[in-house]
């Protein structure tokens, strides 16, 4: 019987996600079997190529050297937050990218990368007593002005994924008594209201229509009404490629970012949804083994970083498009049109294919 190691797994799945999303990005462009802004689809060819150089390139990197230049990478993800908010390009009234020669890059997603790192190396000594307490206060502090700078871009999605990463992290290093965490929680939920006066109007509307739909059904809850009947119409088997009606008659906005699971979940049903997951579930699995495995505390907390960013990014993503968490505005990974996100994910998963080799 033939093993096959894990990064051969983990390769494969990703070549297998790569096609999914060619496919369903194609499909999404079609509207009454018109293949409309074909450009989006070979960008999207070159984004997958350049993925995968990255990861190559990124996994001969010892991992080594992020413990070192974790800090100054996080202050460079400061300064292009602040930049792109005095200087970036403002679409649909977010200011959340620069653009260069017809590319754009968005820094919030460099962000992710830069507090991972910096969580990881904080948290990578084993410390007690008040230099632990120390440790929380200055590492989520640092959390807070990322997180801040990302939301006033208005990026509510990326911000929240900041705080969820801190915490995911946070509970799970041995040295951190829970109730300091437990603490920040509690003071979130107390001053949650007076965050709610710093929400843009149409961040508010999500949350109302998360709660009702049909409160405004022609405005802020036509997303997901639309996305909630795509992904209903799909039921077992699917209505098959490039068969799905909420997609070809232009139902549904943003299907080929932030919605494409709608996509693959009507034509391809809740069979293809769960072929999907589970090609999630090996990923974040191997991931997970990995964290188990690493001897060197600073390589586990990377990892666990890394395992925590795609959770949180598949979890929220496909949640929002069923209705079960609000529309924040999250890429699905491996699978939404996007370079810098697609770019981003290359870096951590060729951090990762790096720490295999090491650890």
């Amino acid at each position: 019987m033939i093993k096959i190691n894990d990064s051969k797994i983990l390769v494969l799945c990703l070549l297998i996600l790569n096609i999914i999303s060619l496919a369903a990005l194609y499909s999404s462009l079609h509207q009454e079997g018109e293949f409309m802004h074909q450009n989006i689809f070979y960008r999207q060819i070159v984004w997958i190529i350049i993925f995968w150089i990255a990861i190559y390139g990124f996994s001969f990197i010892n991992y080594r050297l992020y413990f070192d230049s974790s800090i100054v990478i996080y202050i460079i993800s400061i300064v292009l937050l602040i930049a792109v908010k005095l200087f970036g390009k403002e679409v649909m009234g977010a200011q959340r990218w620069f653009s260069f020669f017809g590319l754009n890059f968005q820094p919030s997603e460099f962000s992710k990368l830069a507090v991972v790192m910096l969580l990881a190396r904080i948290f990578s000594e084993e410390t007690t007593g008040r230099v632990v307490i120390n440790k929380v206060v200055v590492s989520f502090l640092l959390v807070v002005l990322s997180g801040f700078l990302v939301f006033r871009q208005p990026d509510l999605g990326t911000a929240s994924i900041l705080f969820l990463l801190f915490f995911m992290v946070g509970f799970s290093v041995r040295s951190i008594k829970k109730r300091y965490l437990v603490a920040i929680i509690i003071a979130g939920i107390v001053l949650a209201p007076l965050g709610w006066h710093k929400l843009r109007d149409y961040q508010k509307k999500r949350l109302a229509v998360f709660v009702n739909p049909n409160v405004d059904p022609l405005g802020a809850g036509y997303t997901i009404i639309q996305s909630k009947i795509a992904v209903g119409s799909g039921k077992i088997i699917g209505k098959g490629f490039l068969a799905g009606t909420q997609n070809q008659f232009n139902f549904l906005p943003e299907r080929h970012t932030d919605f494409i699971f709608t996509v693959i979940a009507e034509e391809f049903g809740f069979l293809g949804c769960l072929a999907l997951l589970s090609i999630y579930c090996i990923i974040l699995r191997i991931i997970y083994k990995r964290i188990k495995q690493a001897k060197d505390s600073f390589a586990q907390l990377l990892s666990l970083g890394i395992y925590s960013i795609f959770f949180l990014h598949i979890f929220i993503n496909i949640g929002m498009t069923m209705g079960i968490i609000p529309v924040v505005g999250l890429p699905l990974l491996f699978l939404s049109y996007g370079g810098t996100h697609l770019i981003m994910t290359a870096i951590f998963l060729g951090i990762f294919f790096n720490i295999t080799r090491q650890c």
